[in-house]
């Protein structure tokens, strides 16, 4: 299990042939207060999730011992303090994404249209090599996409490297800025768990919606649906 994770400034679980939703931004468009005073919330929260963990675990551990209990019950309270440390994480991403929709930063190269496409080259490369991809939405400052990793791809934070690289390389020639970071160098995902795959779906196209750039996801230039969706998320079924 432990390969599939990457540490950045979180730790991130990428199992092999999951769905994932991924969040990846331009180099500056949070500003860094902003940024540290999240982190400093979450590692906060991390700290007393901790705490409780090992008090609770401590005194099931006692219980165990003095009434027998089974160890598939300790296992169950594992699972559910995993599922929390889960939870918090996700709050954490959420954050993130609710500073970029609800105040698009500057830098906002993605608006140029030569920069869009050259993202959208970069996402399509790898379909059908390393992931199914289900849908993405190029905003002005950052990008949300949705997509399936197939067996025997790489783990999710190599592929997006890639897809980073020759992005912000491309970019970069057409700003002429070269050399210069383009994207933060960490992306925010997180699993798609049963039952949540419809809700993101929608999130991710609804984006230039939300942003008043259209009125109807299928307008915007930037956004992409697997054909096989299409029918389920149009704006007018």
């Amino acid at each position: 299990m432990e390969d599939n994770f990457y540490r950045g400034n979180l730790p991130h679980w990428q199992p092999p042939e999951g769905t994932f939703f991924v969040t990846y931004r331009l180099f500056g468009s949070i500003p860094k207060s902003k940024i540290e005073a999240l982190k400093a919330e979450y590692a906060y929260e991390l700290e007393r999730l901790e705490r409780y963990k090992k008090l609770d675990l401590s005194q099931q551990n006692s219980k165990f011992f003095s009434l027998g209990l089974s160890e598939e019950l300790q296992t169950d309270l594992e699972n559910i303090w995993r599922k929390r440390k889960q939870l918090l994480q996700y709050q954490y991403f959420t954050s993130f994404d609710e500073l970029l929709e609800s105040n698009l930063n500057e830098p906002h190269w993605l608006k140029t249209p030569e920069i869009a496409n050259t993202c959208r080259q970069a996402i399509h490369y790898f379909d059908g090599q390393y992931y199914t991809l289900w849908a993405y939405t190029v905003m002005s400052n950052h990008i949300h996409i949705v997509l399936s990793l197939l067996p025997n791809a790489p783990i999710l934070w190599a592929i997006l490297q890639r897809i980073k690289r020759f992005s912000a390389t491309k970019a970069n020639a057409i700003l002429d800025r070269t050399g210069l970071p383009f994207w933060e160098k960490e992306s925010y995902d997180h699993l798609v768990r049963d039952g949540s795959f419809g809700r993101i779906m929608a999130y991710t196209l609804e984006n230039p919606v939300k942003a008043g750039y259209v009125k109807r996801w299928e307008e915007y230039p930037y956004n992409y649906c697997h054909s096989s969706l299409m029918d389920e998320f149009r704006m007018d079924r």
